[in-house]
């Protein structure tokens, strides 16, 4: 029985291969995201294990669960914690290349989303700020 367990780091904006080993891509892409814990337990011929959104990342639990069910294998069985902001998972050990495919898009699509919300909210901050700037020198230039 092997134990494997990853943490997720920093964002990555690799395109993933479909020629490469998807384990492989897999253990990367969740080595280099702080968003979420995964671990995993070989059982025989059973995989079983969890994600685990971390602190400040909580928010994205909805999102999370929406994008695992999509698309979802039917060799994958998950079930959800919310008190734990955690989903745990199932499938056969054959499966794994598929269930290691769907996870990696699921984290890469999470990793896409936090990226977005990031730049949004630089986007906003620069309009405000424009915005008070324009209305200082407008301001200025009405008081003679």
């Amino acid at each position: 029985m092997s134990a494997l367990s990853y943490q997720f780091s920093s964002l990555n904006n690799e395109v993933v291969s479909t020629e490469k080993n998807y384990s492989k891509i897999f253990q990367e892409v969740i080595s280099q995201n702080d968003l979420v814990k995964f671990f995993c337990n070989n059982s025989g011929e059973i995989m079983q294990g969890m994600f685990q959104l971390e602190s400040g990342g909580e928010k994205l639990f909805p999102l999370f669960r929406g994008l695992i069910g999509l698309g979802k294998p039917n060799s994958l069985e998950l079930r959800y914690s919310i008190q734990e902001k955690s989903i745990f998972f199932t499938y056969q050990v054959v499966d794994q290349e598929e269930v290691d495919r769907f996870f990696t898009q699921v984290v890469l699509l999470l990793q896409k989303e936090v990226k977005f919300k990031g730049v949004l909210k630089e986007v906003i901050e620069n309009q405000l700020r424009f915005r008070s700037e324009q209305s200082l020198l407008h301001r200025s230039l009405l008081v003679d």
